[in-house]
């Protein structure tokens, strides 16, 4: 008879772990539901900064220009970057603005290439936007400093943050 009382309760023992252990597991899944549905993420920063760097890379190779600051790179800028700055609706949701600096004089330079929707640089009553702005120096064809600063604007709230 002794051996039956010690088989239930080891039996009872178990099933208290066995309740520690399910609940263990169950509020690790509600945890890790909760971290991915919470708090939306806003990846505004992160394609802004790729956008900077895309720019960045072709305009330079090995820090020095690749074309000379003509009226061709500044036509055909988005063309010649391969950048598309068309979205679904009609409203521009990307703006980008590159700066020309010298710290000489001469005649071709501050030279300014802006694309995209101008409103996002100086409104803010477009809603939430992101700016971010770099700055680097270049050497042109005759070994002449240029300090280039790319400012770059996202308002992409639907799409990248959530």
């Amino acid at each position: 008879m002794k051996s039956i009382k010690e088989k239930k309760a080891s039996s009872k023992i178990m099933s208290i772990y066995w309740f520690a252990i399910l609940f263990l597991v169950a509020g690790v899944i509600v945890y890790m539901v909760s971290i991915f549905y919470g708090n939306p993420y806003d990846v505004r920063e992160i394609e802004s900064n790729i956008l900077i760097n895309n720019v960045a890379n072709c305009l330079s190779e090995n820090g020095k220009l690749k074309d000379d600051l003509t009226e061709e790179i500044k036509n055909d800028f988005l063309k010649k970057c391969s950048l598309n700055f068309n979205t679904n609706d009609n409203e521009g949701q990307y703006y980008l603005e590159v700066e020309f600096l010298d710290f000489g004089n001469r005649d071709s330079l501050p030279f300014k290439i802006t694309e995209g929707n101008i409103n996002l640089k100086d409104n803010p009553n477009v809603g939430s936007i992101f700016k971010s702005e770099k700055s680097f120096y270049i050497l042109n064809n005759q070994d002449e400093e240029i300090v280039v600063k790319i400012l770059a604007v996202i308002s992409k709230t639907k799409e990248n943050v959530g």
